[in-house]
Formats: structure tokens, sequence, C-alpha cells
């Protein structure tokens, strides 16, 4: 294929800052429609990005002459809009969380189809990517501790919104609960507007929560067990066994200060690495990567400085490469771990 076409469906804040940015910038890939139910909104994006067709249908934009679909939707629409877009023959990459529980990722995992991306941008960082390429190649040792410490701030956006304010409207759609994720069976409370917000604390959790699991799971390439939660003062401290391996997740949101606070560290028995990631929509700056090692008598500092290059990006450009060269490799098995993760955690918490 000359361009990859793609159709968005779910135009809010997520798709405006970052993903529709990403795609546009790619000149593999050929943004041709897009999908909201505020026309205003969708009428304002094609005038603002140059995109030739607009619907309030998802039926109608998977009829399309796309390659693949983005769902940006908000979480309880995702396990029926990738079912949608599955059906359909279409590519997709959706937006982190897959579903509201791991059994509703695995049913989208028994689905045919072109594969599905999982928005886990931390992986696509530069950096990261190349600690993990020196880690291939030295030799240091077993991996002793991993933690990963989230406090996520009011400026996660990079205070992006304040420059470029987001596309909006007054239109309202009344919630169909018939098209909405149940979540998981063991969750009570009634499917209603409060249950599909962050009122609800686990999902709050799971929105949030998923892209710090999702990196401590990537790092030590296995799906943790959850020994123990500590939660108070709107903080969570899960303790966790990966394999034999200690871990642990302090987490927090806290939007009365603007400060992104993450720090991911690994120790080996003859090395540690530091991981320090910036707010995710700040489109200038990289996770920076601290690497300490030993090896024949030599002790080194090696720091993986900010390369200025938006894991957004990284990652829109990457699922392009993808749909291009016709893989259909999916990432729905690593994303039913991490939510196994997140219902362990929220079941710890609450004794469900």
């Amino acid at each position: 294929m000359d361009k990859v076409k793609i159709g968005v469906i779910g135009c809010g804040n997520m798709a405006q800052q970052a993903h529709i940015p990403s795609i546009k910038a790619n000149p593999d890939a050929e943004l041709t429609a897009i999908c909201d139910f505020r026309k205003k909104v969708t009428a304002d994006l094609c005038r603002r990005w140059d995109i030739p067709f607009a619907t309030d249908s998802m039926a109608e934009l998977l009829k399309q002459d796309l390659d693949a679909v983005y769902i940006l939707t908000p979480l309880p629409a995702h396990l029926a809009n990738i079912k949608a877009a599955l059906a359909a023959g279409k590519a997709v990459f959706t937006e982190k969380p897959v579903a509201m529980s791991a059994a509703g990722v695995r049913e989208l995992a028994a689905i045919p189809g072109k594969g599905v991306s999982v928005g886990y941008m931390k992986q696509h960082e530069t950096n990261i990517r190349k600690m993990r390429e020196i880690q291939s190649q030295s030799d240091w040792g077993k991996l002793l501790f991993i933690r990963n410490h989230s406090f996520v701030g009011k400026q996660w956006n990079g205070a992006l919104n304040q420059l470029v304010k987001p596309v909006t409207s007054d239109e309202k759609k009344a919630l169909d609960l018939s098209n909405l994720d149940p979540a998981p069976a063991w969750l009570k409370g009634e499917r209603d507007e409060k249950f599909y917000s962050y009122d609800n604390p686990y999902y709050s959790l799971l929105d949030t929560g998923c892209h710090s699991v999702n990196l401590l799971h990537h790092l030590a390439g296995v799906v943790p067990k959850v020994l123990g939660v500590n939660a108070g003062n709107g903080v969570t401290v899960v303790h966790f066994d990966f394999a034999g391996t200690p871990g642990e997740l302090e987490f927090c949101v806290n939007f009365r200060m603007d400060r992104w606070d993450e720090v991911t560290e690994l120790y080996f028995e003859r090395a540690s690495v530091r991981i320090l990631t910036p707010p995710p929509l700040n489109r200038q700056a990289s996770a920076v990567v601290e690497i300490y090692s030993e090896s024949n008598g030599l002790h080194q500092n090696l720091v993986l400085e900010d390369t200025r290059r938006w894991a957004f990006q990284l990652e829109t450009d990457s699922f392009i490469k993808k749909v291009k060269e016709g893989c259909c490799s999916s990432d729905l098995d690593e994303a039913a771990g991490d939510l196994e993760v997140i219902e362990q955690i929220y079941q710890t918490i609450t004794g469900a």
C-alpha cells in the first residue's frame, strides 16, 4: 500500500492532543475519516486538520475504505468499538486500557482479525528501548527488585491544553448502557453514569494505574502477583511478587499539585537503572535513563539523555509501520495480564 488510510473513532482530548497530530505527522499515514457524536467538534477538526470525511455513526465510518481504525472513545465503549472494528476487517489501535476487565480483553483476543495494538506509549520511549538493548548485551545478573513511583499532578498533559485549546461543544448524548462494557462480574454497583466515571474508585484506578502496571510488567517480563496493598490519603502502595522478585508500585493522582513525578527503578546484582518519564503530553521531552553498572573492576555511570523524541509519535510511527507491512500481531495477551493485576489490586483493597 502507498499510504495507510486511517479512521478515528472518538475525538476527545487524547485524540486531539496526541493521536491526530501524530497521525498527521507521519508521511506514510493518511487520516481520511473521523467519527464523534458531536458534529461541531468533527466539523472543526476537519477544517483544522484537512480531514475529508466526518460522521456521527461508527457504522458509517467502518464502511469507508480504511486500513486501520483508532479507538479513542471513553473506556466503557472500547469493548464494543473494538469488536465492531475487528468485524469490519480493520487493523485496530486502541487507547489504554483495552476494556474494564481481563475477561473482556480475553473475549477480544478470541476474535480473528488484523490485530489490536494498545496505547502503552512508554514502551516506545527511545531510551527505555536502548536501555533494554544494553541490558541484553550486558551481564547485570539477576533482577533483585523493581519499583514504580507514579504521582500524577494536574499537569500530566504538560499544560498543553493551556496552549492549544481542544475543540469542544455542548452537544450531549444519553448514556446507552446496552452498549457499554459490563466490567468485572464481581464488581458491585449499578451500571450507571457514576459507575462509568472517576467517581468509581475502580474506574479511576484502572484508567490511570494501568500505565504503571504495564511498565513494570514490560520491564520485568512477567505478570506479577499482588501480595498486599496499603491505601490511604489518596495513595495506593502495592507489594508485588514478580516470579520470586519483589516489587512495588506507589501510585497517586493529586490534582492539587501541578507536578508530574514518575520514576521507575530496577536493581540487579551488578547494576541499577533509574528511569525518569516526562508528562505524557509534553511533546518536547522524553524519558531520561540513568544506568550504573559494575563489570571486571570497572564501575560505570551512563546517562541516556533526553532525546526530545515524543513517545506518542514513536508509538504512532510503530503502528503505521506494522499496518503497512501487513503485520497482524496483537498486544491483547499482555493487556489481559495488566487488567488481571488491576483487578487483584482493587479486590485486595476492598475485599471484593
